[in-house]
């Protein structure tokens, strides 16, 4: 036990420094973009003194070290200023939008999953027959096609031709929940496509090479069903691989739901993210891009943890046991 919290803790520390060098990157980079947000903010008619005074106020004249460390505080506090163009705070902007951006992502996940481990299953129980056959043709054709050119494929067959789907329609959660479900459904499947062919990949490959284990022979030995076999036993063995895939699903679908989100005119952070860079809204882009980065790192030190919970063999490397 204490091992274990001694790993926790250094993985924590881990995750801060990362996090430090990702805000590092993160300011630095719209730091050196040309331009001056005190020139955007008052037009291209303010004169030289007014942009000098705003300057002034807004501490863009202070040494750089110094406005990374106000930046930085404000980045972990929740405070990234606010937004040039919508002359709001970006904390506010982001919220506002995370329902549609999260809520994309989730729904894609447990499509994902729902899809994936059925078809892993039912694949790997004889491998090179039927239904393998049928759902590895799925996977190869499915991870082929980019979400963005299947989302307007669906586009065109889901509403124009069958008309089951309002594209671009948005319901928000607090007025009505069935309806946001409904709205995101079909943006979500199309992130979800791609991933579902990534995962069964990974979780039928690994159920293989479980089944060829001397513990599934000794199993059988025993009198136990395949059924109770796989989902007892090998199941659980093969999520320990799958783990690292669904991180890097979890990761893909954040980012992939910002480009669909504009294929079907949802108010998500990618709308927002294309807004901020359109009009030189750093402080907006800068806020978005930390957030969404932090996002990630946060999935894989949460991936990282389940992994050495899961799998004992980890932490017998590590010398934990």
């Amino acid at each position: 036990m204490k091992e274990r919290i001694t790993y926790i803790l250094s993985r924590v520390l881990e995750l801060i420094l990362t996090l430090l060098l990702v805000s590092l990157f993160t300011f630095a980079a719209f730091s050196v973009i040309p331009g001056d947000t005190a020139q955007t903010i008052l037009g291209p008619n303010a004169t030289p003194e007014q942009v000098e005074i705003l300057r002034e106020k807004m501490g863009l004249n202070d040494p750089l070290a110094f406005r990374y460390l106000s930046w930085l505080k404000g980045a972990f506090t929740g405070n990234f200023g606010n937004s040039i163009s919508f002359n709001s705070s970006v904390s506010s902007l982001i919220v506002s939008r995370l329902p549609v951006t999260f809520g994309l992502s989730l729904l894609a996940l447990i499509l994902v999953l729902v899809i994936s481990y059925p078809s892993a299953v039912i694949s790997s129980r004889r491998p090179g027959k039927f239904w393998d056959q049928v759902f590895s043709v799925f996977g190869h054709v499915s991870f082929a096609i980019p979400p963005f050119v299947l989302s307007l494929l669906s586009v065109l067959l889901a509403s124009k031709v069958f008309g089951y789907f309002a594209v671009g329609k948005y319901v928000s959660p607090a007025k009505d929940f069935g309806g946001y479900l409904y709205c995101l459904l079909l943006p979500a499947f199309c992130i979800a496509v791609p991933k579902i062919a990534m995962t069964f990949k990974f979780l039928r490959a690994s159920i293989l090479t479980e089944k060829n284990n001397d513990y599934v022979r000794t199993s059988k030995s025993r009198g136990l069903s395949d059924i109770k076999i796989m989902f007892k036993h090998i199941l659980p063995n093969s999520n320990v691989s799958v783990i690292t895939a669904l991180s890097i699903v979890l990761s893909d679908l954040l980012g992939g739901s910002l480009i669909v989100e504009q294929v079907f005119n949802l108010p998500g952070l990618g709308r927002l993210l294309l807004q901020a860079i359109g009009r030189r809204d750093f402080p907006l882009l800068s806020g978005i891009v930390f957030y969404l980065a932090t996002m990630m790192v946060i999935i894989y030190f949460l991936a990282d943890i389940l992994m050495n919970m899961c799998d004992p063999r980890l932490r017998r490397n590590r010398g934990e046991l």
